[in-house]
């Protein structure tokens, strides 16, 4: 058995690879991820991976630059910088805009053995919905 740190670092290396397969094969059958920005909830695996598949189809450059990573029993907290281009209907639910986009992200993963079950994501939607032109510039 992997490490928690070394499987949550696999993880990224497979999301940065853009392989939706691999990234999936993480996660345990009945799996929930929640997108705390968005409200979007995905649970399963299959329908996980239909997900990252949208990801990366609408920001077909995006990676996520693991920044730290914190372990405590069967719980990991990833801080990441997300970026990518958005050129089709993604994280946002926006139409595609061409712009890049660069936010933190901290994701919070509970495992079961070897697989997470439940992951929550959480970033600065208005942050990233001004970079990419769908929202006015903040105040002052």
């Amino acid at each position: 058995m992997a490490s928690i740190t070394d499987m949550v670092q696999e993880h990224n290396r497979a999301w940065n690879l853009h392989d939706a397969e691999k990234v999936a094969s993480f996660y345990t059958k009945d799996c929930v991820q929640e997108n705390a920005a968005s409200g979007e909830v995905v649970q399963g695996r299959e329908t996980l991976k239909a997900s990252t598949e949208a990801s990366f189809a609408a920001n077909p450059d995006i990676k996520a630059e693991m920044k730290n990573v914190f372990v405590s029993g069967s719980w990991s907290a990833s801080e990441l910088v997300l970026s990518g281009t958005n050129t089709g209907r993604g994280l946002t639910g926006g139409p595609p805009t061409g712009k890049s986009f660069s936010v933190r992200v901290c994701r919070i993963a509970e495992y079961e053995g070897d697989l997470i079950k439940r992951t929550t994501i959480y970033f600065d939607m208005a942050t990233m919905l001004r970079q990419l032109g769908l929202m006015p510039p903040a105040p002052g």
